[in-house]
């Protein structure tokens, strides 16, 4: 019998002693993957009404973008990927002329995927002749997704309270007592966070603006396998059709700076993405919106190399 799928819509945030079913997106780094439970250790099944918070604040961060002057289009905005990707089903819409195929490196390996070369603008800010990735709407998540490319020296503000999206010129951020910063520095176009531990395990840690829940790496899972509460076994779909085994576990805190992030659910898996990161052997966190929806608001400065969590007064 075929396992259940659930795709990145389906996904859930189940606290405590629930699982989360995780979906990571990577444009040229790495395409999306879905999750299909195995052998639920502790499998309750997550409520309608989490399911649906979750897929429609998902949903909701997305920024309006301009294809060749037509417009706008909603494009989930990714800080896990490298490169932007517009949606086969916007590209026929448009009646985009594809180009070559490229190499597209997804969870389980590389594959190649068809290519257009468009005008692109969000905000005040466009680029002409620029090649973007196709792959399938249901894979994207939305008309297309705008990766850390085209926020270079761009403030990019998730603000969960009033869900809502911004992009803006980088500057310095007027002061909030509620917010705390984090340093961070570059690698590949992505903001690492500076001073990451999980349960005193030093961590390289990611944001995932574009995965709906938080993923960790083998290296990672090893160092904290005795302190973690094993809650499902999963097998990660990848979007060439393979199959990874992974376990969701209740992780230890995670310490972010002045931050700590206690009961977080992180699906543990040995992906193809982080070799290509050249960080297989190193412990790894990506944190998805999954945990950053629990603040009012996360800030992501790429010019300023830094991060701004804003927290709910209750905090």
């Amino acid at each position: 019998m075929d396992q259940p799928r659930f795709d990145r819509r389906r996904a859930a945030l189940l606290a405590l002693a629930a699982a989360a079913w995780p979906s990571l997106t990577r444009a040229n780094l790495a395409t999306p993957f879905m999750l299909a439970p195995q052998a639920p250790l502790l499998a309750p099944e997550p409520g309608a009404a989490a399911v649906a918070t979750l897929r429609d604040l998902y949903r909701r961060m997305t920024a309006p973008v301009w294809i060749n002057g037509q417009g706008p289009f909603a494009f989930v905005v990714d800080t896990g990927a490298n490169r932007s990707v517009i949606s086969a089903e916007l590209a026929a819409q448009l009646g985009l002329t594809e180009g070559p195929s490229e190499p597209l490196n997804d969870a389980g390996g590389v594959e190649m995927a068809r290519t257009v070369v468009v005008d692109l603008r969000v905000g005040g800010r466009g680029e002409t002749q620029l090649t973007l990735s196709v792959l399938p709407a249901s894979t994207v998540g939305g008309d297309g997704m705008l990766g850390v490319d085209r926020l270079a020296g761009e403030r990019l503000t998730l603000d969960f309270h009033d869900q809502v999206l911004r992009i803006e010129s980088s500057g310095r951020a007027a002061h909030d007592p509620l917010d705390v910063v984090v340093r961070a520095h570059h690698r590949d176009g992505q903001l690492t966070l500076v001073g990451a531990d999980l349960g005193g395990a030093p961590v390289t840690a990611f944001l995932d603006s574009g995965a709906q829940a938080t993923i960790g790496n083998p290296a990672l899972y090893r160092l904290v396998a005795g302190r973690s509460t094993l809650l499902t076994q999963v097998s990660i779909l990848s979007a060439g059709g393979q199959n990874i085994p992974a376990v969701v576990a209740l992780a230890p805190p995670l310490r972010l700076g002045g931050l700590t992030v206690s009961h977080m659910p992180v699906a543990f898996a040995d992906l193809h993405t982080f070799h290509m990161w050249d960080l297989g052997e190193q412990p790894v966190l990506v944190l998805g919106v999954d945990v950053l929806s629990h603040f009012q608001s996360v800030a992501l400065d790429f010019a300023r190399g830094e991060v701004r969590f804003r927290l709910p007064p209750s905090a």
